[in-house]
């Protein structure tokens, strides 16, 4: 029988392959022959890596638990730990084990990263500011963290860092993921330097390299936005309908639409005047049950009773209790798996926010959002909008007493009012408290808008982007609604 190095040995490699329930088994097989054996720490670590690839994080968080009962010292275990409590919404035990990770190996860099990013998801900027910079001192070639800085301190990049990430970009080799970071820095300095075609050649440059980076994947998630779900969305069929649903007298609020459309100001809107409404972010939940089917079926069928029972594991993994909890939504493209929502919590809400088309687009390409595999050109935008149109109309009519659309514009412009317009579709009670959600201190928030929502609501800005909007010349033929 193989000793527990030779196995994990094994396992590793199909971990680097992404084949966790091989992995699993043979693992298990091991635990199961050599119960007499003592168990050390790489082999529960792997374990981890099994069950945090398979997105099981309570599984994957007894395996790291095992790990840390062994050796409380492990650097590595204490940070990834804390990314498992960060998951969960304990901040302040995150917080506590990156420090710990820290301390125990003050130049690991992967822990002073995360720790910089949940400070600066929290609004502590000054910290955050503090390890990023750490982190420049320990990776200096390191776009990225570069990147991440200039968001929270606008006066970071100098022309005199400017032309030292660009000499990095020209004679290091660097990974598209790095590549893609520099240029949208260097598209950033264009603009303020006013040279606006400069900055769009760069923010192409920046889109491509994004894509490139996760090219398999995002091939494969951009064919099912585009050919896949669009030909899907309306026409379901449905298996054990009939079955008891225990989730039918939960109301959760979903938001959808578009990314940069104000999505996230309504998340903390509403969860600033209600403590009792855990927000679960971007969670794409459905999306991650109904777009793994359809890589493998081509049925319309979705067996209801499995959608629950997913929808429970992904809570108990949280460690939410479902049955009591009022929750809102951020996955944005679940508008189109609304019929299958209504038919899981029938009486779901769906707030959805929007905001003058032509400043979207452009909110949009102006962003690193690279987990979207659409947003990485003008087109591919414009193609996804246009399904997002068609779509969000067809649910709007057939579901009008459940879809509300809030325009970003009109919230800026008149938030009092609004604000409680928001509070009347969600039920819930409005108070002065709300308009003052950048004063909490457990906000967290992870999306492109987490420094900008630190600060009060300020006037909608309506010329921002005329200078990019011969990007859309090309396309007025096409789409009717650019007009």
């Amino acid at each position: 029988m193989q000793n527990q190095q030779e196995i994990i040995k094994n396992v590793s490699s199909l971990i680097e392959k992404k084949k966790y329930l091989n992995a699993k088994d043979i693992m298990f097989n091991y635990l199961k022959k050599s119960q007499n054996i003592k168990i050390g720490t790489k082999f529960y670590f792997t374990l981890y890596l099994i069950f945090d690839g398979l997105k099981e994080t309570r599984n994957a968080k007894k395996y790291l638990e095992k790990c840390f009962k062994i050796d409380q010292n492990n650097h590595i275990v204490l940070n990834n730990l804390a990314n498992i409590f960060l998951k969960e919404g304990n901040i302040f035990k995150a917080e506590k084990y990156y420090l710990k990770s820290i301390s125990l190996k003050k130049d690991y860099l992967l822990a002073i990263i995360n720790l910089a990013i949940l400070y600066q998801n929290l609004g502590r900027l000054d910290e955050s500011k503090k390890f990023y910079l750490k982190a420049i001192e320990l990776s200096p070639k390191r776009i990225s963290i570069y990147f991440n800085l200039s968001r929270i301190d606008n006066d970071f990049i100098t022309t005199k860092k400017i032309n030292y990430i660009s000499n990095l970009m020209k004679n290091e080799n660097i990974e598209n993921s790095e590549m893609s970071h520099g240029y949208f820095l260097l598209a950033e300095h264009a603009r303020k330097n006013k040279d606006y075609n400069l900055e769009i050649d760069y923010l192409k440059k920046a889109n491509e390299y994004s894509f490139k980076s996760n090219l398999n994947a995002n091939i494969q998630t951009l064919n099912y936005w585009k050919n896949i779900i669009p030909k899907r969305y309306n026409n379901f069929n449905f298996k054990n309908e009939n079955k008891k649903n225990e989730l039918i007298n939960i109301k959760p609020i979903f938001i959808v639409g578009l990314p940069r459309s104000g999505s996230t100001l309504v998340e903390v809107l509403i969860t600033s005047g209600n403590k009792d409404i855990i927000s679960l972010g971007e969670s794409s939940i459905f999306n991650g049950i109904i777009a793994k089917k359809f890589s493998k079926d081509h049925d319309n069928l979705i067996d209801l009773e499995n959608v629950n029972n997913k929808i429970f594991e992904i809570f108990e993994n949280k460690d939410l209790n479902l049955r009591n909890l009022i929750f809102l939504d951020k996955s944005l493209e679940n508008f189109f798996y609304i019929d299958v929502i209504v038919k899981v919590f029938p009486k779901a809400i769906f707030i959805h926010t929007f905001r003058n088309i032509e400043d979207n687009i452009f909110a949009i390409f102006k962003q690193s959002l690279e987990k979207l595999s659409w947003t990485n050109s003008i087109e591919e935008i414009l193609n996804y909008i246009d399904i997002y149109f068609n779509v969000i109309e067809y649910f709007k009519k057939k579901y009008p007493d459940k879809i509300y659309s809030i325009q970003l514009e009109e919230l800026t412009d008149n938030v009092v009012e609004t604000s409680k317009k928001i509070y009347s579709i969600c039920e819930l009670k409005w108070s002065e408290k709300v308009l003052n959600f950048y004063e909490r201190k457990d906000l967290i928030v992870s999306t492109a808008s987490n420094v900008q929502i630190r600060r009060d609501i300020y006037k909608y800005e309506n010329k921002k982007y005329e200078h990019y909007k011969n990007l859309l010349k090309n396309f007025l033929v096409k789409y009717n609604w650019l007009k």
